[in-house]
């Protein structure tokens, strides 16, 4: 329960930085938004099968903490994407999803969780570094304007 809720904490943080650099990307900010909320969700689907398994055998199963975070970070993005096709969401935000980059939506998203995880872990986020490393196409000025119109009101309070 406690992983999910971390999971689901993420993602709702981060969709509204993905709506925020959507411009960067070309891509559309609503659209943005409502992947940022489900960018995760192949996390929250390795979860609820642990919780059935748990309800099928009657006991909590033996799943080693490295174990569970190891499938999470292997499994979430493939499954995700099943799941954005398997609700009818299409091809585009099935492989934003599965992918987080590849296209604007994709690129939207994988930029997004690198900011949001920077800023809960109260890191500065490496924008250069980020770009490289997702092979990112958008604007990269227009980005980091969002990021910081996004986080200075927070930083203010």
């Amino acid at each position: 329960a406690g992983i999910a809720d971390q999971v689901w904490t993420h993602m709702v943080r981060t969709a509204p930085v993905a709506r925020a650099l959507a411009p960067a990307f070309g891509a559309p900010p609503e659209r943005a938004y409502a992947l940022g909320l489900l960018h995760d969700v192949g996390k929250l689907v390795v979860i609820d099968q642990a919780a059935s398994l748990r309800a099928t055998l009657r006991r909590t199963p033996d799943l080693p903490l490295p174990f569970v975070l190891d499938a999470l970070r292997a499994l979430h993005e493939p499954l995700g994407a099943l799941a954005a096709m398997r609700w009818g969401l299409g091809v585009e935000a099935a492989r934003a999803i599965g992918a987080h980059v590849a296209d604007p939506l994709g690129e939207t998203l994988f930029l997004a969780e690198r900011a949001e995880l920077a800023a809960t872990r109260g890191l500065a986020l490496d924008l250069g570094a980020a770009w490289q490393e997702g092979a990112l196409t958008g604007l990269p000025e227009r980005a980091e304007r969002a990021l910081l119109a996004h986080y200075a009101p927070a930083e203010a309070a």
